[in-house]
């Protein structure tokens, strides 16, 4: 059963926001997503990289509402609607950095990694709300696993060497340290940026000389044809 408009409609007024959002295809399907017992804590629109920032296929509009039970992406296509859920207890961490036109928020869960973008007009609001539905205080006290994903690109790969999987299957059931300064961890997430960006475009160049290589043979087999039938 559809969750009451005039109920949404007050949980928009609690956190501040107007009924602007009904205008707004994917917000017209929140009442069949929600459930009884969940109520909006944030809602922003965005732009949902996933693992890793692709650089030619551009990614569309996401909305993307918090409440306190998960974490909801929507996004209105064609022929139907893309939905992404994640709960929240299975967030992990979460970390934001500014960015030339916006906010980028990372999102690690027990599974996988999200990258959200978001407008800095919104983003103040939004990211506080997220902080305050995922931080549990008994975390910092836990050794939660955190998948090798979040440790950096090439983990996975070096868990598989032989003598290092048991060093790696233990620090990913670390807790991080509580001190490290928020700069640090900004610096960090920008040099892994980085270096994604750059390993991306290693990839393109070395796709584009493949791709060429194999072009130049197919044409010199054609010409050594056409030689051999006169």
């Amino acid at each position: 059963m559809p969750v009451d408009r005039g109920a949404i409609d007050e949980q928009l007024r609690e956190i501040g926001e107007g009924e602007r959002w009904w205008e707004q295809r994917e917000f017209r399907d929140l009442p069949h997503i929600l459930h009884a017992d969940e109520d909006i804590r944030g809602i922003v629109n965005g732009r949902l990289l996933g693992p890793r920032r692709p650089r030619v296929v551009p990614t569309g509009r996401w909305l993307v509402v918090a409440t306190n039970l998960r974490l909801i992406f929507l996004k209105q296509e064609r022929f139907g609607r893309k939905q992404v859920e994640v709960p929240l207890d299975q967030i992990v961490g979460m970390r934001h950095t500014s960015r030339l036109r916006g906010m980028q928020a990372t999102i690690w869960t027990t599974q996988r990694r999200f990258r959200l973008r978001i407008p800095k007009a919104e983003a103040f609001r939004f990211l506080g709300a997220l902080e305050a539905i995922i931080s549990r205080p008994e975390r910092h006290h836990q050794n939660v696993a955190l998948p090798l994903s979040s440790w950096g690109p090439g983990m996975s790969r070096l868990a598989a060497v032989p003598g290092v999987s048991g060093l790696i299957s233990t620090l990913t059931t670390l807790s991080p340290p509580d001190s490290v300064p928020s700069r640090e961890f900004a610096r960090l997430e920008a040099t892994v940026e980085r270096l994604e960006n750059e390993v991306q475009r290693l990839r393109e160049q070395v796709e584009f000389l493949e791709n060429l290589a194999q072009e130049r043979a197919g044409g010199i087999l054609s010409l050594q044809d056409t030689s051999t039938e006169t």
